[in-house]
């Protein structure tokens, strides 16, 4: 019988420690490795707020334009479909039972009589992020599907944004908070298109007609229900106005104001495109706005609100002026015309906001750049701050934009201004936009554009 000497015993074990060293030392790696691989451990925590705002260029016919738009942010557009909460719980359940089908087929209708061109650019950014048109849509049509079943509906919180007019001796400003549902942050990017209709495009109540514009645009949304501006020299923001029954077989209002980037830049046009005449708006907004290319003096801000007619085939449709040494604020509520809006936390939000200011500016006027930030990126008010961002807030401030009349320009922040750099600064002369129109006017000189399809 063998007998192991004590020395070949503990060499053994020597030996036996020296594999199940090795082993475990694998086993470790290949753990820390796929943790790597699965969590990106390795690199820092991408902050939920990003300083990025994408812009777009394109040119095209109004189909070509929406589907570059849709293929460029195609994952963003599928991506927000699927966190858009109202979309998801509501509008499409609602879409799916035959009364819901045929207000979505009422609206729809009216929208392709009076705008085609704008019907036909949202398929093509449906197309182009291979998404249902459809759903798309639905988010255009918003309230009006719930309200007109008559189906409680979530109070989506103090959704809305503010818009801010200085219209001062040193300084005339428009700026203007995008506040949104918090799914919508990093959800969204400016289009700079140049818009040539095709043949197919033409033949709505609008005509179609050559378009130069600058828009913010919400991911899967029409440009116009924002902020922006075109080569007329018309510079905008729009406001959300909560009404409590949005009419069935009107035209969303995402269709009015993506039609407000092709209007000249006077009153006239304006407000025949804010009035509708023969459907009328389906739901209520606010438009805040000037003209570009006027002399700083006689300079004029109006603020219209538009809300639906009941009875009527047209918007109800109210203008305000304010000028040299007039400042305005408008919120998310009706502030002249009288129309039932719904009294949830948008409304109370709006009310909190406008006493802000107030107390900002009781003893001194806003009347310049840092007045209009100490304003517009404020957020003493919990929980309905002007400016919103914190990480757990139902509704966000996504972006914060100011158009600048003297120097002609249009910054924007992503972050709260009182503290954050500013992201991107865009001329509002579109020398970065050099696309030569129809009628090969010089760029600085876009002011006396004509359009290749005039009104009759």
């Amino acid at each position: 019988m063998n007998v192991f000497s004590r020395e070949k015993i503990l060499w053994y074990l020597i030996e036996i420690i020296i594999f199940l060293s090795c082993v475990i030392t694998i086993i470790i790696y290949y753990i820390t490795f796929e943790t790597t691989i699965t969590t990106g451990s390795c690199c820092p925590p991408v902050s939920q707020r990003q300083n990025s705002i994408p812009v777009h260029y394109v040119t095209g016919t109004h189909y070509e334009v929406g589907y570059s738009v849709g293929r460029t942010f195609g994952s963003m557009i599928k991506e927000y479909i699927r966190l858009y909460e109202p979309l998801q719980s509501e509008f499409l359940p609602m879409y799916a039972q035959p009364e819901g089908r045929q207000i979505y087929e009422e609206s729809l209708k009216s929208t392709q009589k009076f705008f085609p061109q704008y019907v036909i650019e949202l398929q093509g950014v449906a197309d182009g992020a291979g998404v249902p048109f459809h759903e798309l849509f639905l988010m255009a049509l918003d309230d009006t599907l719930p309200k007109n079943l008559n189906a409680s509906s979530k109070d989506k919180g103090p959704v809305g944004c503010t818009s801010l007019m200085i219209n001062q001796q040193n300084a005339q400003l428009l700026g203007h908070t995008e506040d949104a549902m918090s799914e919508t942050v990093n959800n969204f990017y400016i289009v700079a298109a140049h818009v040539v209709p095709g043949e197919s495009e033409l033949g709505g109540v609008f005509p179609a007609r050559e378009e130069k514009f600058e828009a913010l645009a919400y991911a899967g949304h029409l440009p116009g229900y924002a902020s922006g501006h075109n080569h007329y020299g018309l510079v905008f923001s729009i406001n959300t106005i909560f009404v409590s029954k949005p009419l069935r077989g009107k035209i969303p209002r995402e269709f009015i104001t993506r039609a407000v980037l092709a209007t000249r830049a006077n009153l006239g046009d304006i407000l025949d495109v804010l009035t509708n005449e023969g459907v009328g708006t389906a739901d209520g907004f606010n438009m805040n706005f000037a003209f570009l290319h006027v002399p700083n003096e006689s300079r004029v801000f109006h603020t219209v609100e538009v809300t639906p007619k009941a009875d009527s085939d047209r918007s109800e449709v109210y203008l305000a002026d304010f000028n040299m040494g007039s400042n305005s604020i408008h919120t998310n509520r009706l502030l002249h015309l009288k129309y039932p809006e719904l009294n949830e936390a948008a409304y109370g939000s709006s009310m909190a906001r406008e006493s802000r200011y107030k107390q900002i500016t009781a003893n001194k006027t806003a009347a310049n750049l840092q007045d209009m930030l100490d304003v517009l990126g404020n957020r003493d008010d919990d929980p309905w701050p002007i400016f919103s961002d914190k990480a757990d807030a139902r509704v966000s401030t996504i972006n914060l934009g100011v158009f600048d009349f003297n120097k002609k320009t249009w910054t924007l922040w992503t972050n709260d201004p009182i503290d954050s750099p500013p992201v991107l600064q865009l001329p509002l002369t579109f020398t970065d936009l050099i696309g030569p129109t129809s009628s090969d006017i010089g760029i600085n000189r876009i002011e006396v554009i004509e359009t290749i399809y005039p009104d009759k």
